[in-house]
């Protein structure tokens, strides 16, 4: 790591530290910079302001959630269903408690949000990669009867985005996510899963412990 990537981590690092004890709006680029050992204007030689800076947090910790659910998607002996299932369930595990653990953590993703929608494009193209692997396999296995992979893809993932992050859209529990979730999935399922009885594909359960299931780290 260069000197010019330490000095940036360690303005990353002060900040963040900042944003979760005293929260985004009362924190200040001169405060971040007394925490660094260097002046203000030295800040702006790695960042435009401070929302970069938060921004590019927020970044890390979308991704962050991105690889619990790419664990989760290696772990063997599942079927396509089963692994579709338990990486949205993952990921709605982890980005429920990321936010649950702290406040001002909510905070910074709402700001963020509002002023830099755009930081969770990257996560959410790994996302879409992560679904459409598990429905392209579902499909070459005959799991999965799909007429387009791609759409099916979007929709899957546009279906799921209330589970990402789920204090951003509503106050509920995580037990209340995950039982309406199970129902979401369940409609998936029946729209994926074709049986030659004609009978209904079984209501999606929810699971308990999932294999390669990751949790952010205390704040």
């Amino acid at each position: 790591m260069s000197e010019t990537d330490v000095t940036r981590e360690q303005i990353i690092e002060a900040a963040e530290q900042r944003f979760r004890h005293y929260g985004y709006p009362k924190t200040t680029i001169a405060e971040v910079a007394c925490d660094c050992g260097m002046s203000p204007g030295n800040i702006y030689r790695f960042f435009k302001g401070k929302i970069d800076i938060a921004a590019e947090i927020a970044r890390r910790q979308a991704l962050s959630a991105i690889e619990t659910i790419e664990s989760v998607l290696e772990c063997p002996h599942r079927s396509s269903r089963q692994r579709l299932e338990e990486i949205v369930f993952a990921d709605l595990r982890y980005t429920f408690h990321l936010l649950e653990n702290s406040a001002k953590v909510l905070e910074l993703a709402q700001i963020v949000i509002r002023e830099r929608p755009q930081f969770q494009v990257e996560s959410f193209r790994r996302e879409r990669r992560a679904f459409q692997r598990i429905l392209r396999e579902g499909q070459a296995s005959g799991e999965f009867t799909i007429d387009n992979l791609a759409q099916t893809t979007i929709a899957i993932q546009a279906a799921t985005l209330k589970y990402r992050y789920a204090q951003l859209f509503t106050n509920q529990t995580l037990a209340e996510l995950e039982q309406e979730l199970s129902g979401v999935l369940t409609l998936v399922m029946r729209g994926l899963i074709i049986r030659n009885d004609g009978k209904l594909v079984a209501p999606t359960t929810i699971p308990g412990d999932i294999v390669g299931q990751k949790m952010p780290r205390e704040l």
